[in-house]
Formats: structure tokens, C-alpha cells, sequence
């Protein structure tokens, strides 16, 4: 947490430097109902908020909302987190760009350390291993999935496979897919944590499912083979079980707030698993190839650090690589053969692998954070954000990747932090001092974990893009989103729903809209489309709040004004 006069220091010192580049005045701290009337960016239109209404899991907070026409009544109040900082008056540039550089968040993490009040104990806090790594308890590591981890020597048998979640009480659709399953192992370098910090050299191993689809049908009697890469959340792992009889969070009777239950419990390793699965299975009974592997150091995968999402990012571009080369590719077939290098690449593509197959990145939460840089230093530049000097080379340009989805996503920045955090986001991170956070752990760590305003800046110049998010996420303000959605220049097209951060906790309903969107947004890429069938129109951010489907994260209860 931050020591009392720091909470007030740190947005006065950084309104102050907007305030002396922009040569205005600004106001420090309007009030919600005041933040209603401020203006907002030029590409994201956005009225005046009507109403504030109280959410339930995960802010179990009240919000400002649009009144809109719903099933409980004609004058609903449906709410939404909003971008806490404004564009000042008078300002020029890219706000949400220029003010949130690596650069800028750096230099405010040291004008913090140089004031003895300003003290955040979380940048020093911080720091790899994660909880997992140190977790040796049998029952816990069976739950999540763990291997016996001996680097290139793992056993890949050892892994669990989709066929296990046939079985009753999980009886999960993957499972159709276990003939098509291959378990895949690729090589990564040690980070630069590991490197600086703990003096760590050696490669490290990521592991997970390829599930080799059919073709997506183009239409014309023919099929086009694509593949779409996951990158879970910070809760995910692949493998992990997810017994249905438990619940992400419960209700306090006396408070009416929700509390997140603790995962690995007796029962489920990773909790809302199940839903990625599904995502997974939707993705190949579609015809698309899917990859779901477990980031560095959680999960299947080997590595100490699972905390920087810049490297996560190189890793993505990675292995889009060694699925054409072979380069550090050990792949185990349906048939339980293990093959190495070009052999497996070749083997998993089915024909000589030289061109690669055109490539979707999908991310979820945290994977959405190693999706935008991975697209970042694709299409607009590769930067060393990670080191103490950052340095910059041209994009990678690697031409198979075709776009991004993007599900509950961090791709806006640092830039747009809800106004409206909690406690729980203030003291670990993603609240209102999350640049200071991110210039912290950079300068401290060599680790960068939240995206600064870099990915918002190059989103332009990616080809394409998918959005989904709850309403109320914390990821970002929903203004947020729509400027990253507006900047997209190629096909888009963005879901909302009445549902906070968390994907696996959206109404079933509501999941399976989205897993549709995707897959219309996947097939339009691939196939060369000029729209996205099926797109809910919008003009502006109320116009949005009014596409979502009639219905609620439980949680949450309609708030109809008179």
C-alpha cells in the first residue's frame, strides 16, 4: 500500500507535469457526477453518464451507468467502469499515448523514490517466483496439472491429455478432440529477471496442446487450415481440473459482498478452466487449429518468472516461428510418438510446415497483456522495455500473424485506469497507481508486467482486431477499450456484457455470444472478408452499453430508477 501523503502526491505531481507541457490549468479530483460533464476523446464519444448503480463480484462497488430500456424496466441504470484521467483542457498530442510512455512512468517512479512519503511497498514487493512455483503439496500439483520438470527431458506422456476431462462430474466436449491432440514442448530463453536478478541461464521449456483442426469451410466446397494461439489468464493452466461443483466466489450474508474462494482447493486446480476449454473446443469444431499452452512458469511449462509479459510477448512470436522451422520443437503425436525439431513441425502441420499457417494470437486477461506486445513488436516496433535502456528495432514483421482477440483486455494502457477502483486493486497493483506500478517494477525488476501507453500507440498499425469485455472490468474504463477499438484501422468489432473482469463468470448466454463474435471475426480474417457478419452497430459509448444481450453476471441485480 501507499503511505497517506502519497496517495494524494502521486496524481498531483502527474496532473502537474500535464499541466506545465500543456500550459493549462487542471483540475485535480473531479467527482463522479462531475466527470459526467468533462469532455472525452475526440474518437470515442461519450454522454453524459445518467444514473449510478451498485455492482457485485468483482467490484462490489457503485457506478455510473446509462439509463436504457430493459426486461426488469424502461429505466434501467446499467453500469460501467470509467477512465478516471481526462484530457485537459487545451492539451495537445495523444493523451493517452504521449503521457503514459515507458519513459514518463519511469521518471515518475524516481521522482516517488526522491520523496520520502512516497513509498509503494508493492513495486518492491513484487517480484517472481509466483505462489505456484513453491507449492509442493501432491494433491495441489495433480489439481493444477504439474509435470516432473526436467526441461527437454520431461516426460511428454506425463501431461495430461483432453481425453481425462471425458470422465464424469468435468464430462467436457475437449475431450472429442484428444485424437487430434498433440502434446507440444518449445525452447525459450531465460528472461531478463532471471538473468539480472537470479543469475538464471538456462532455456526454458513451455508446453501444451496443439489441437489440429480440419479447415475452416470458405464457402466454396473447400477449407482453408488456420490456427488461433491462446494465452490464458492469470489463473489459467491448461491442463488444470475444474470440478463444476465449485464456485469462483461466494456472497457474504451479512455484507452482500463477494469474496473470491481460494484455488487449489480439494477439488479444482484452477477455477473457471472449463470455460477456456470450451473456448477451445468451439475454436476446432469450427476448423481452426488451436494452440493453448501455459505461459512461463506456471502450469506444464518450466521457467521461474511468469510475471513479464514483454517476454511472454517474444515467446508468442517464438513459436509462430518454430511451428514453420522446427527450431526447439519437441511435439508427442495422438499415437504417443515423440519427434523433434522439423520432423514435428512438419508431422503437426500435416505437410511441409515453410509458409506456416495464417495466425490468430487470442488472449484472455493477463494473455491479453502478451498479445498486444507480441502484435506490438510485430507490426510496429521491438523495444527493451524489460532492461534499463530501452532500445528500439524495427517491427519483426512476421507475415502469418492476421490479428488479435483480445478478451477482457489491457490493450488501452496505463492511461485509462478506472476511476472507480478498490481497496484489493490499490494495494497489488492494477489501481490507481498502476503507471507508478509499471515504472516501478521496470526500473526495480527488469520486469514489465501491465502494458504503458506502447501497445495503444501502435494498435493502428495492426491489421485487425477482436475486443470482449464485462462492462464493469477493471482493466481498463470502457472509454478505454473503444479507443483502442477506434484506432484499429482494418476489420474489428467489440462485445460488451453485463459482467465484471472475469470471462468464465459471464452468463453462459453471454459466453457463447462471444465465442460466435469470435468466430465470425476469425472466419472474416482468414477467408478474406471485407465485414464481420453479425456485428451489433454502435455509435457511441451509451449506444454500446445498449448492445448487450438482456442479461446479468448473478451477482449483479438491475437497478431501475423511477
Amino acid at each position: 500500500m501507499i503511505k497517506s501523503r502519497c496517495a494524494w502526491f502521486l496524481p498531483g505531481l502527474f496532473l502537474a507535469s500535464i499541466a506545465r507541457s500543456a500550459s493549462v490549468q487542471v483540475d485535480v479530483g473531479p467527482t463522479d457526477r462531475a466527470r459526467s460533464e468533462m469532455s472525452s476523446p475526440a474518437n470515442a464519444p461519450v454522454p453524459p453518464f445518467e444514473c449510478e448503480a451498485r455492482v457485485g463480484y468483482d467490484r462490489d462497488l457503485i457506478l455510473p451507468g446509462y439509463l436504457l430500456p430493459t426486461s426488469a424496466g424502461p429505466r434501467t441504470c446499467i453500469p460501467f467502469t470509467s477512465t478516471a484521467a481526462q484530457v485537459p483542457a487545451g492539451y495537445r498530442g495523444d493523451f493517452y499515448v504521449d503521457e503514459f510512455t515507458d519513459a514518463k512512468l519511469r521518471e515518475r517512479w524516481s521522482q516517488c523514490k526522491a520523496d520520502k512519503a512516497c513509498v509503494y511497498k508493492q513495486v518492491m514487493a513484487r517480484h517472481p517466483p509466483n505462489r505456484e512455483y513453491n507449492d509442493s503439496d501432491p494433491h495441489h500439483r495433480f489439481l493444477l496439472g504439474k509435470v516432473e520438470e526436467k526441461g527437454g527431458d520431461t516426460d511428454l506422456k506425463t501431461v495430461r491429455r483432453p481425453g481425462f476431462f471425458a470422465a464424469a462430474p468435468y464430462n467436457e466436449p475437449i475431450a472429442a478432440a484428444d485424437a487430434q491432440t498433440w502434446i507440444v514442448e518449445f525452447t525459450a530463453p531465460a528472461e531478463p529477471y532471471e538473468r539480472l536478478h537470479k543469475n538464471l541461464t538456462a532455456e526454458i521449456k513451455l508446453r501444451g496442446w496443439y489441437i489440429r483442426g480440419a479447415g475452416v469451410d470458405d464457402g466454396k466446397r473447400g477449407k482453408v487450415r488456420a490456427l488461433v494461439i491462446m494465452s490464458g489468464g492469470g489463473g489459467d493452466r491448461v491442463t488444470a481440473i475444474d470440478d463444476p461443483g465449485d464456485t469462483l466466489y461466494a456472497i457474504d450474508p451479512k455484507t452482500g459482498d463477494s469474496n473470491l474462494n481460494s484455488f487449489p482447493n480439494k477439488t479444482t486446480g484452477a477455477k473457471g478452466q472449463s470455460a477456456w476449454r470450451r473456448v477451445q473446443d468451439s475454436l476446432h469444431r469450427a476448423g481452426f487449429d488451436v494452440l493453448a499452452f501455459d505461459r512461463r512458469g506456471i502450469g506444464v511449462s518450466g521457467g521461474y518468472s511468469d510475471t513479464n509479459t514483454l517476454q511472454q510477448g517474444r515467446d508468442l512470436l517464438d513459436i509462430v516461428a518454430s511451428l514453420r522451422t522446427g527450431k526447439g520443437l519437441r511435439a508427442l503425436s495422438p499415437r504417443g510418438e515423440t519427434i523433434h525439431g522439423r520432423l514435428a513441425a512438419t508431422a503437426i502441420r500435416g505437410i511441409t510446415p515453410d509458409a506456416g499457417l495464417p495466425v490468430l494470437l487470442l488472449g484472455n486477461s493477463r494473455g491479453t497483456m502478451a498479445t498486444s506486445w507480441a502484435m506490438t513488436m510485430n507490426f510496429d516496433k521491438d523495444c527493451s522495455y524489460d532492461l534499463a535502456q530501452i532500445a528500439c528495432k524495427p517491427p519483426v514483421g512476421d507475415r502469418a500473424i492476421k490479428g488479435a482477440i483480445l478478451v477482457a483486455e489491457f490493450s488501452a494502457g496505463a492511461g485509462h485506469v478506472p476511476a472507480q477502483t478498490t481497496a484489493v486493486d490499490d494495494g497489488r497493483g492494477p489501481g490507481r497507481d498502476r503507471g507508478l506500478f509499471i515504472g516501478g517494477i521496470e526500473v526495480e525488476h527488469n520486469i514489465v508486467f501491465f502494458p504503458s501507453s506502447a501497445p495503444l500507440a501502435g494498435i493502428a498499425k495492426w491489421p485487425n482486431a477482436f475486443f470482449a469485455r464485462g462492462l464493469w472490468c477493471y482493466a481498463s474504463g470502457l472509454e478505454g477499450t473503444i479507443d483502442a477499438y477506434n484506432r484499429v484501422q482494418g476489420l474489428k468489432d467489440l462485445v460488451v456484457v453485463r459482467g465484471p473482469h472475469p470471462y468464465e463468470t459471464w452468463p453462459e448466454q453471454e459466453q457463447q455470444r462471444t465465442q460466435e463474435r469470435m468466430i465470425a471475426y476469425a472466419q472474416a480474417v482468414v477467408l478474406g472478408r471485407k465485414t464481420i457478419e453479425g456485428r451489433r452497430s454502435w455509435s457511441n459509448m451509451k449506444e454500446l452499453v445498449a448492445t448487450t444481450s438482456d442479461v446479468w453476471e448473478p451477482s449483479t441485480r438491475p437497478s431501475v430508477k423511477p
